[in-house]
């Protein structure tokens, strides 16, 4: 901004009071005298017609208009003239447009009896040969006591030529593109209208904003040239934006109410937009209202460089009063205590009023009746049935409060009736209604088909879905499930990259929709997309050759075996992987069955059986004596059983509940290298803290590991701790009891671990941020020598454009630790998982 600059300010913008005027005798007196003298003008001129006109002759436009393809009617008023003779029939005006052409369309020949009727039909024809801006038919009676009968007509003009001047931001070319008239085409008003506004929007959005443009009436009338005249005016920057009179929030957090920026090379071009910047106005008053400031005005000052090139935006506040909750009132109130849902509101008395507080307060007693079953939420409906939440707010402007009535109609209690499907075309129904777990004939809950919803996004075969009560029976109503289905197959060509693993690439196909049975009946149906899908069976086939791992494996899953509720896994695996001076190959395969026994609680029971190879060691005389001792292949095999309880509501972004599972595996069960039993047992909890305007959630999470190893077990088939998923700010493997010369980690037979996390949203839906700590340990045996422990800050986001890939990265510090764990402050993940 320029060191001398002149103001230019505008007042407070008071907001605006509707009133009707009052009607004074005056008015009245004025109005009847206005209509009068209407009167008598309208008869006058009605007398005025010594040339009998057959219809209204309709004024010349200033610029031609495109003709109608149906002319306007004509008003027949001289019915007696009707059957005088016809003496002369004559075309008058044409001058491109042959009298030929023209005559060929008219009936009505010298010597008929004159027929009003026939006149309309010609007068219709001549129109519609869409050669003519305009078109008068007239009858002249003549002193034999005949007609003459004119038809006058009006061309259209011809755009011969297109110009523009003052044109100072882009070449002609590129504006005749834009305004999209092209020599040639008659003269349209409209699309020259709507061309002039292209033109100042685009000078507009290219910080001129006094730009204006014209056309040159007399060139486009006289030689068909349209010549558009643009007047740039300064191109004026803001360079500046603030904010004066706050005193209740930081400019900053007022400031971002703004859409209007400031200039910034190459990022932003600072553009000054009158209308944008009166919405500013309005969003910044809007976010004052919200909180209470119910009295706030605001404005806006210009202060403009001697240039005029240069602007400093300044918003003025008033805030005013802030007004407190006075009563908090309930009317309508009967399934519940008033007391009962009083206990759980936020905006109570004697508090700041804030509207998002209130929203919340309203969504609370909303949950607070879906669970108690068979009341329907529609908020704003008319429908007596539903239930309806209405909050009024009486203010008291002399004490500054606001008053709080909470007005319930409660409506009618519904049990479900039909569930039906929309919207899917790729899914199956039986897909969609095995994650209702809502069955016909229970309680209508709002809360169930939520959570329903998070489970069906939770099976990455659809994106959204909306359930909507419909039916008008007493008793029940039906459930329309309408779904938006979302990308289920994935080829993926690319690359990932681990603190754990290193880089990987990615070869893949991931089809979480797929179906054995829906067989393709030709070449040409195996490469559509209905082909092998509709199921929601789970197939991944998945090559990761990297740096520090090779990984081959086919996954496949059917959740619903023969439409039970059971699941078959089967999972074949190839996996090449340097560790610290040695490689590990794993090469085998598992398979299971599962059965889910209620909505919370399911079973799993497995076999594994695979070939382990160490080999490629470094340095033996080096090397611990349990990596020395194992080199070579060795055979596991083993029976596994899984016990699964889970509440939470979302398998992508859990918000409330928990998970338990208790694993046990027999290893050895048919034969093989080694005999010993492993129990492992992971536990999660989480609460919502807060949730904001957007419905997005503070998470706190808490996660804990125990695992313990009885017998004979290889070092390879031990626990170790550290990196992603486990203890962060310490290297992958990096927490483990030590063995050798060199102190390589060898495992343990026992790991205990835990994590507190706080988790919110930064940006839209999927950008967050988490908080964390760190606990635990990894020993030899059940016991406890040393809690390593780390504190740190991370972020989470997705890429759904390859099927909600999950990227992490995380910031951990050691807080304590043991003197041979290995430390790394950065762990991340992106595309892998681990």
């Amino acid at each position: 901004m320029k060191a001398s600059l002149s103001a230019r300010t505008s007042e407070l913008h008071n907001e605006t009071s509707w009133k009707q005027p009052a009607v004074s005798m005056r008015s009245v007196h004025g109005f009847v005298f206005a209509m009068t003298l209407l009167t008598a003008v309208s008869a006058l001129w009605a007398g005025r017609l010594s040339a009998q006109p057959i219809g209204d002759t309709p004024a010349k436009p200033a610029i031609p208009t495109t003709a109608p393809t149906t002319a306007p009617a004509l008003g027949l008023i001289a019915p007696e003239l009707k059957g005088r003779k016809v003496e002369d029939v004559r075309v008058l005006g044409n001058k491109t447009v042959s009298t030929l052409v023209i005559s060929n369309l008219i009936r009505v020949r010298a010597g008929d009896a004159f027929d009003p009727v026939t006149i309309e039909e010609d007068y219709q024809r001549v129109y519609g040969l869409r050669k003519f801006s305009n078109v008068q038919a007239r009858v002249e009676p003549t002193a034999n006591g005949g007609v003459n009968v004119i038809f006058e007509v009006t061309e259209q003009t011809t755009l011969q030529e297109i110009r523009f001047t003052g044109n100072i931001i882009l070449d002609d070319l590129a504006l005749r593109d834009l305004v999209d008239i092209k020599p040639g085409q008659s003269v349209d008003p409209y699309r020259i209208s709507v061309a002039k506004q292209s033109i100042v929007r685009l000078y507009q959005e290219k910080n001129f904003p006094k730009a204006h443009v014209s056309v040159a009436d007399e060139l486009l009338t006289q030689k068909g040239i349209l010549e558009f005249q643009i007047v740039a005016g300064p191109r004026v920057e803001i360079r500046k934006i603030s904010l004066e009179g706050n005193q209740s929030f930081s400019s900053e957090k007022v400031l971002d109410q703004v859409k209007s920026h400031t200039y910034v090379w190459i990022l932003n071009g600072g553009r000054y937009d009158e209308e944008l910047v009166e919405d500013d106005v309005a969003a910044i008053r809007q976010f004052y209202v919200s909180h209470g400031f119910f009295d706030v005005r605001v404005g806006r000052k210009l202060v403009v460089s001697p240039d005029q090139k240069e602007i400093a935006l300044i918003f003025l506040v008033d805030e005013g009063t802030r007004y407190k909750v006075g009563s908090v009132s309930f009317k309508g109130l009967v399934a519940f205590k008033e007391e009962t849902i009083r206990v759980s509101l936020k905006l109570v008395q004697g508090r700041d009023f804030d509207q998002e507080m209130l929203q919340r307060d309203v969504r609370t007693i909303v949950k607070a009746y879906s669970a108690s079953g068979g009341y329907i939420y529609l908020p704003r409906s008319n429908n007596p049935d539903y239930l309806t939440i209405d909050t009024k707010q009486i203010f008291h402007r002399e004490t500054g409060k606001v008053d709080l009535v909470h007005e319930i109609h409660e409506g009618n209690k519904f049990r479900v009736g039909r569930i039906m499907v929309r919207g899917n075309t790729r899914v199956q129904d039986k897909v969609i209604l095995r994650e209702m777990r809502v069955v016909p004939g229970q309680q209508y809950n709002a809360s169930e088909f939520q959570d329903a919803i998070e489970r069906l996004r939770g099976t990455q075969v659809i994106t959204g879905a909306q359930i909507t009560p419909i039916g008008d029976h007493p008793d029940t109503r039906d459930v329309l499930v309408e779904i938006k289905e979302g990308q289920t197959a994935f080829f993926t060509l690319g690359a990932g990259l681990s603190s754990n693993s290193g880089i990987i690439g990615n070869f893949s196909y991931d089809q979480k929709n797929f179906d054995y049975s829906n067989v393709p009946g030709s070449w040409g149906e195996l490469f559509s997309t209905s082909a092998f899908t509709g199921a929601g069976q789970k197939l991944k086939i998945q090559l990761e050759p990297g740096t520090q791992q090779t990984r081959a494996s086919v996954s496949f899953l059917e959740p619903y075996l023969f439409d039970q509720p059971y699941s078959l896994g089967v999972n074949l695996n190839f996996l090449d992987w340097i560790r610290e001076r040695y490689s590990e190959v794993r090469a085998g395969g598992s398979i299971s069955i599962g059965k889910r026994f209620n909505n919370q609680w399911s079973g799993r029971i497995s076999l594994r059986g695979e070939d382990i190879n160490i080999r490629a060691i470094e340095d033996y005389p080096l090397r611990a004596p349990e990596v020395i001792g194992n080199k070579g292949h060795h055979t596991l095999s083993s029976i596994g059983f899984d016990i699964r309880r889970d509440t939470t509501d979302s398998s992508i972004l859990a918000t409330r509940g928990s998970v338990f599972n208790l694993n046990y595996e027999h290893v050895g069960a048919f034969g093989g290298s080694y005999d010993y039993d492993k129990l492992q047992g992971d536990a999660s909890y989480f609460l919502t803290l807060k949730e904001d305007i957007l419905d997005r959630k503070t998470i706190l999470a808490l996660r804990g590991h125990a695992g313990w190893i009885s017998g004979n077990a290889p070092f390879f088939e031990q626990f170790y701790g550290g990196g992603t998923g486990s203890l962060r700010g310490f290297r992958f493997r990096g927490v483990s009891p030590r063995s050798g010369p060199e102190n390589d980690p060898v495992g343990g037979k026992f790991a205990l671990t835990g994590t507190a996390e706080v988790s919110f949203p930064l940006a839209g839906e999927g950008l967050r941020g988490v908080l964390f700590v760190d606990a635990g340990t990894v020993e030899r045996n059940v016991t406890i020598t040393t809690i390593r422990s780390s504190v740190g800050f991370g972020f989470r986001f997705n890429l759904p454009l390859f099927g909600q890939v999950p990227i992490a990265v995380d910031f951990g510090i050691p807080v304590t630790k043991d003197r041979l764990d290995d430390k790394q402050i950065f762990s991340f993940s992106l595309g892998v998982s681990q």
